[in-house]
């Protein structure tokens, strides 16, 4: 998706909407990131990806050996996990890029159903627990009490 789509001054956040079928495996923790692709390379990117735990019934052990993000269920039956965020400063900054991945390990996967990939204003920049976050202009804003 294109920044220039998107409203200006504004952090996002991408989720990641899926099930997991009865039969599935490997499926306990994954590398998920976000970027912009004019900001961050790809190499920079799988080094800062986060893990997401994708099966509710091993996520809370999962997260405590990862400290990655837990699914969350939709009213709609789906589940739904983000997958990370970005400031979209002046909608100048080119594509955005989410990928879900397998970085260090070739674990075979199998039973991910997914819905799709959507972007979402968050509702402050607080919300990360992050004070510094990556701007869709190139480098770094420090977010600030009440910012939107």
């Amino acid at each position: 998706m294109e920044t220039q789509m998107l409203s200006l001054n504004t952090t996002y956040a991408a989720y990641l909407v899926f099930k997991i079928a009865e039969r599935s495996f490997g499926l306990h923790s994954v590398n998920a990131y976000v970027r912009l692709l004019r900001e961050v390379d790809q190499v920079q990117a799988e080094d800062e990806a986060i893990t997401v735990c994708l099966k509710s019934e091993t996520s809370r052990r999962a997260l405590r050996q990862h400290s990655g993000q837990l699914p969350k269920e939709r009213n709609d039956g789906w589940m739904e996990i983000e997958m990370g965020e970005f400031f979209n400063d002046q909608g100048d900054a080119g594509e955005v890029e989410m990928r879900l991945i397998e970085i260090k390990g070739l674990w075979g996967k199998s039973g991910l159903i997914v819905e799709g990939m959507e972007l979402r204003p968050k509702e402050n920049r607080e919300s990360s627990g992050c004070p510094y976050l990556k701007s869709a202009r190139g480098g770094t804003h420090k977010s600030t009490p009440g910012a939107r």
